[in-house]
């Protein structure tokens, strides 16, 4: 075994060890192609960077970047107190709280923004940082919940409303209630279990999961959570300037019995999150996403520009047809937010490749501040290209934190609708059970909304439930000289 000791005296570029799960490597010659920078590393150097390689990378990532002759072999515990410990991922609990680990019992979390306070007070800086953040002044991210809160319900009355079903189908598949998990990445900052964890939740309450590209685990990894394999799962797709990394990737996604591939479109670029670039030590991100590697640069900040390093700005309307060459599975498109692009996505000729689905979506105010809400965008297409309803389904997400927010979004078209930063703050301190309990309150909610309204399935749900004119000045209105085209 080798002692602590020694592995502080190799701090520096020209030998650099770490100490990960109590065995020791010497990534020196690593530090060059470190996806995430050398910076990154070299703040570790000589320590135990356990605490902060877990939660952003998959097990085995390192292992299958080094030579044998690298791992140098196991520290001697009795030596380990003289190396400089890491932050906690956690920090400690306030004066006041209650329950296990100083947090409130799952049974007081009431609502989803009851879980976001918790998390808020648990999560590392870095973590809570990464997961809050939102573009430049965070004025879509606010505005996305914003706008739900400026529709009206019409209840009506003498209605039987004893038995209400919210079953319907995703993709075919079918989901207990109409409610699904987004891509939302690095899970493993909340809880170790990451999105392996919310994918037993999922299964559990009978919902579908979208596993991020830029998981904290890889695929196959996740996978292994689910409740039964007939769990319905997508998987959202950034693709990489190196097309053949996307290729690979998707081979895989084919052979482990995924739903869907959602094709992400609202980011073909970080947007700027001040939040997550001010954390100290947020650009030693080099999260592995989902096995690929972060092709960040050296000395990057924030955790969500080196995610999307490597991702390529050049897609088109013609990248339908290699996606379709790569995978067999349904395609969704994520990220339309104008009634032109939802048009386009429902023409025949895109229709005939494959895409089955679209969803509304502003990347949860992470891209450009100041778009549209998607249940603007819901508006939107409703009043100018009704037509897309019967030919896709349409889903949206940002926003969600009320159960009468998913029956408004249902009233207007959604099929169903995704939350991302809920299901992240359910994880933090509780695991797989509040992430279940995140759901289990949505759904409860979703059956209290709709029994006021006076409806027993989510079919029933329309435009005569709820009142709008408040959002009428705040829709696009159409532009003379049509619709700009694009080729496929």
């Amino acid at each position: 075994m080798i002692d602590a000791k020694e592995v502080a005296k190799h701090n520096t570029s020209s030998s650099c060890w770490v100490i990960i799960h109590n065995t020791v490597y010497d990534v020196t010659d690593f530090l060059s192609s470190h996806p995430g920078g050398t910076k990154a590393i070299l703040s570790l150097a000589g320590q135990d960077a356990t605490e902060e390689y877990d939660p952003i990378h998959p097990p085995g990532t390192l292992e299958e970047s080094l030579e044998g002759s690298q791992i140098l072999g196991p520290v001697d515990p009795s030596t380990i107190a003289t190396v400089t410990p890491t932050p906690s991922p956690t920090s400690a609990p306030r004066e006041g709280d209650k329950g296990e680990n100083g947090i409130p019992p799952l049974s007081e979390q009431l609502n989803l923004d009851d879980f976001a306070i918790t998390a808020e007070r648990l999560l590392s800086p870095k973590a809570w940082a990464y997961y809050s953040s939102a573009s430049d002044d965070l004025l879509t991210k606010k505005h996305n919940s914003i706008a739900y809160q400026q529709i009206l319900l019409r209840p009506r009355i003498f209605r039987d409303v004893r038995n209400v079903d919210t079953r319907t189908t995703m993709c075919s598949s079918p989901v207990a209630f109409p409610v699904f998990v987004a891509p939302a990445a690095l899970a493993r900052l909340a809880h170790p279990s990451g999105e392996a964890g919310i994918a037993e939740a999922c299964g559990r309450e009978g919902v579908l999961q979208c596993i991020s590209n830029n998981a904290s685990l890889k695929p196959e990894q996740i996978m292994t959570g689910r409740v039964s394999d007939k769990q319905p799962t997508w998987f959202q797709l950034y693709v990489k300037e190196e097309r053949g990394k996307s290729e690979a990737l998707l081979e895989r996604v084919d052979a482990l019995g995924f739903t869907a591939v959602v094709l992400t479109l609202d980011a073909p670029t970080p947007g700027k999150r001040e939040a997550d670039e001010r954390v100290k030590g947020a650009g030693s991100a080099s999260s592995a996403t989902s096995g690929e590697g972060v092709q960040g640069k050296s000395g990057s900040r924030g955790l969500g520009k080196a995610l999307f390093a490597g991702t390529t700005p050049s897609l088109t309307w013609e990248d339908i047809k290699w996606l379709r060459k790569h995978t067999r599975l349904p395609i969704i498109l994520k990220g339309l937010q104008t009634h032109e692009d939802a048009a386009m996505a429902a023409r025949k000729e895109v229709l005939e490749l494959g895409v089955t689905g679209i969803i509304l979506s502003n990347h949860g105010g992470r891209a450009a501040d100041t778009a549209p809400p998607p249940v603007y965008v819901l508006m939107e297409i409703r009043k100018y290209a009704p037509e897309v309803f019967d030919r896709l389904e349409v889903y949206v997400d940002g926003g969600i934190r009320r159960g009468t927010d998913v029956v408004k979004a249902l009233c207007l078209g959604a099929r169903a609708v995704g939350i991302g930063r809920p299901a992240l703050f359910g994880l933090s301190g509780y695991g797989v059970d509040g992430v279940r309990r995140v759901l289990a309150i949505l759904r409860q909610e979703i059956e209290t909304t709709m029994r006021l309204l006076g409806v027993c399935s989510v079919g029933e749900l329309g435009l005569g439930h709820i009142n709008t004119r408040a959002l009428d000045g705040l829709i696009y209105q159409e532009q003379s000289g049509g619709v700009i085209g694009a080729k496929l």
